[in-house]
């Protein structure tokens, strides 16, 4: 019988011709075949991204048998091994698993562990993969760690080598491709032959964890707010966003605040700003991939981590509030452009303002939610005159 399985990942898990259309054939030929009821991967995209996606599509938990999570890599680029930005992945990613078992307890979690080329396993321990063995370990689930099976089979002279990717984050297609699914396929006959056992949580490693995190999503902003809608689709996702693009919405958490935002990136989309007590921020929403015409959108995910600098990073506060709009191109603005964006071009006042939001992964309690129109700053043509020209005498 097929194990209905839900897949969250990165643009490896994404990637078509890749390991995982060649997993899913192998596992059927192994007669474990896998039947896909939510692939929920997106390319360039971390655990965060992950927990927003089980939150917002929760009803396929329950009747899974298996969830693969793939995020090792990417989420190495982006929190590396300093030890705040670590724990506050690690947040992630054990909520990633405690929420996925308190919603069905028999569920058999898989993490497959990639790497980058050059990346850091290859001559020391790499944190974030260590990371994910620990949380494993203490929730019983499984880890397939591919990095280490292509070190130990093949040496770091084969993992290190250009054409064993196709870039710094892509393995090559077909060879390598076909390598890493067909290891993946070996350990997950071994983990999938045995019988599902459901079992209590443990106690949490963190008391923090992001497994109660919340979600407020396109629908509540577009059906309760008047948030216009503003729908995306191509031949793999669909999507309807709340444009917040000539809205502003402001926010008032008890013990909590922002942990993401989820959006759609297109090539008209704006530049974010966002005001906390700490000041205002002008966070990049732009991909390189979008802005190259390579792709027409991409859904993406915006982490707030950069609002909450040094030990702020792991201290909720009390209460918490913040607005977010389309940015106005104020010059003393503060500019954040994360590690997998690029920045806007020159701000245009008459540009359209586009800002389409998928949700927020928020922890606490969200105590007030507004939103307002924001004035329309872009020129406007000057009001017609009637001209009434004086009769001839």
């Amino acid at each position: 019988m097929a194990l209905r399985t839900i897949v969250i990942g990165g643009s490896n898990t994404v990637m078509q011709p890749g390991y995982w259309p060649s997993l899913l054939t192998r596992m059927a030929q192994r007669g474990l075949p896998l039947e896909v009821v939510a692939d929920l991967s997106v390319g360039g995209t971390t655990s965060g991204f992950g927990l927003f996606q089980l939150k917002a599509n929760a009803h396929h938990l329950a009747e899974a048998d298996v969830l693969i999570i793939e995020y090792a890599l990417n989420d190495a680029f982006v929190y590396g091994d300093e030890r705040r930005p670590f724990r506050h992945w690690a947040r992630f990613y054990e909520g990633i698993i405690r929420y996925a078992l308190a919603q069905n307890p028999g569920l058999r979690i898989v993490t497959l562990i990639f790497g980058a080329r050059g990346a850091s396993y290859v001559s020391a321990v790499p944190a974030i993969d260590a990371g994910m063995h620990y949380i494993s370990e203490w929730y019983e689930t499984s880890v397939v760690n591919v990095s280490r099976h292509l070190m130990r089979r093949f040496g770091r002279e084969v993992v290190s080598d250009p054409t064993f990717y196709s870039d710094l984050g892509h393995y090559a297609r077909p060879v390598a491709t076909t390598i890493v699914a067909d290891i993946v396929a070996d350990d997950l006959e071994r983990i999938l032959a045995t019988t599902a056992r459901p079992r209590a949580l443990p106690l949490p490693i963190d008391v923090q964890h992001f497994a109660d995190a919340k979600v407020l999503d396109a629908k509540t902003l577009i059906e309760a707010h008047g948030v216009p809608a503003r729908n995306y689709s191509n031949r793999r996702f669909s999507a309807t966003t709340a444009d917040l693009g000539g809205y502003s919405l402001n926010l008032k958490f008890e013990k909590g605040r922002p942990l993401a935002l989820a959006y759609v990136c297109a090539s008209d989309i704006s530049a974010l700003e966002i005001t906390t007590p700490g000041g205002t921020v002008e966070a990049a929403m732009l991909k390189g991939g979008v802005r190259d015409g390579f792709f027409k959108f991409l859904l993406s995910m915006l982490s707030c981590d950069f609002l909450y600098p040094g030990p702020a990073l792991l201290q909720e506060p009390a209460a918490f509030s913040c607005s977010f709009q389309v940015a106005q191109g104020v010059p003393a603005t503060s500019r954040h452009v994360p590690k997998d964006n690029v920045a806007h071009g020159e701000f245009d006042p008459t540009a359209d303002r586009v800002m389409p939001l998928l949700g927020m992964l928020y922890t606490g309690t969200l105590k007030a939610c507004a939103v307002e129109p924001v004035a329309d700053a872009r020129p406007q043509p000057a009001a017609a005159t009637e001209r009434i020209e004086a009769p001839s005498n």
